[in-house]
């Protein structure tokens, strides 16, 4: 396995990786730990997505949003759901049944009754990560170009750099902070169908107080930012006024071009990275039609670090609840929601 730096691309962490063999358990581990170091990782190496899947699950266990688990177990009861659990159905009923616990696809491809078959069919995605909301044991993305993917982009961001960048006192402001995050309907994906705005929602905010900490760390100890780019809804213990204007600062610190690794697909590539101090969007405004399909890895780092095992509890407005107990409550605020649509619908 050989490495390169990553084309027009200046940040500290993140490199391509060639001359790999991906039948080799020895190459799969030790490329694993070089994910794990440098949070973004590009190969330009064709493989199934059922391959992908077996090497990311070699590094750690399957991840799901929680309410995401929920519903694939059916444990959410009641009609306040059966739209929800359409919508995700939808975009997982493609994907072979061995493996998706961990894939879905990402794609505008319909099925002959005009039923979407992946996430994020159409339009821009802003900067995001995986379970924004979410506390958790540290994860990964493998984002896979299958099909149909020239002239499309996905931009990466890693936070290490800004948040180096930062003056010491801005550094320890930020290891104290919780951000405050709230669900605000078209700002991730402006263009999504209610169903997949559902989707999108219940994997990124699945409850309006959830609280995450500001400041963390990647598998490795590399510090960044958790940055809540279409969550903010200010920081806990501080005034809307306050938040927003240190939250207008980390943008300017953190949204810079330098720091922007920009992936122009080919079909076969495969970008890793990390959920805790990554971020990334899709400039691409994939529109009606548009063929263009990638699949989505998400695994977490536990066999390789056994230390990293998966959170159980989740905080919200200052508490910290078990995932039953949260569901519970993430369960009556659907309930009262539905009534409200209906209401709307009469």
């Amino acid at each position: 396995m050989k490495t390169r730096p990553l084309k027009n691309y200046s940040a500290s962490v993140g490199c391509e990786v060639y001359d790999i063999d991906l039948t080799s358990n020895e190459e799969i581990e030790e490329l694993g730990r070089l994910v794990a170091e440098q949070n973004i990782v590009f190969i330009d190496q064709q493989i199934t997505p059922k391959r992908l899947h077996e090497i990311m699950t070699s590094w750690g266990d399957a991840s799901k949003a929680m309410i995401h688990q929920w519903a694939s177990e059916y444990k959410l009861k009641g009609r306040h759901w059966r739209p929800f659990i359409a919508s995700l159905g939808y975009t997982t009923k493609h994907v072979d049944k061995d493996i998706n616990d961990a894939v879905t696809l990402v794609t505008f491809r319909h099925d002959k009754n005009d039923k979407p078959v992946g996430l994020f069919e159409n339009g821009e995605l802003t900067w995001h990560a995986d379970q924004c909301s979410t506390d958790d044991a540290p994860r990964i993305i493998g984002l896979q170009s299958v099909s149909d993917t020239a002239n499309s982009q996905t931009e990466f961001l890693c936070t290490h750099d800004a948040y180096e960048s930062l003056s010491s006192d801005m550094k320890s402001m930020i290891k104290e902070l919780y951000v405050d995050h709230r669900w605000f309907p078209g700002v991730l994906a402006p263009n999504l169908n209610y169903g997949q705005q559902q989707v999108a929602r219940y994997n990124q905010v699945p409850l309006d107080g959830s609280e995450t900490r500001l400041y963390a760390e990647s598998i490795k100890g590399l510090p960044g930012i958790k940055f809540p780019s279409h969550s903010f809804n200010g920081f806990v213990g501080m005034s809307t006024e306050e938040s927003k204007k240190l939250f207008d600062e980390l943008k300017q610190a953190v949204l810079k071009d330098k720091w922007v690794h920009t992936q122009n697909w080919q079909d076969g590539q495969i970008v890793f990275m990390d959920q805790e101090i990554t971020i990334h969007r899709r400039p691409t405004n994939v529109k009606h039609g548009d063929l263009r399909t990638m699949a989505r890895v998400i695994t977490y780092w536990n066999k390789l670090f056994p230390e990293a095992q998966p959170f159980t509890t989740m905080r919200y407005k200052g508490q910290v609840y078990s995932h039953d107990d949260i569901v519970k409550i993430i369960d009556e605020n659907r309930i009262k929601e539905f009534e409200r649509e209906l209401d709307q619908q009469q």
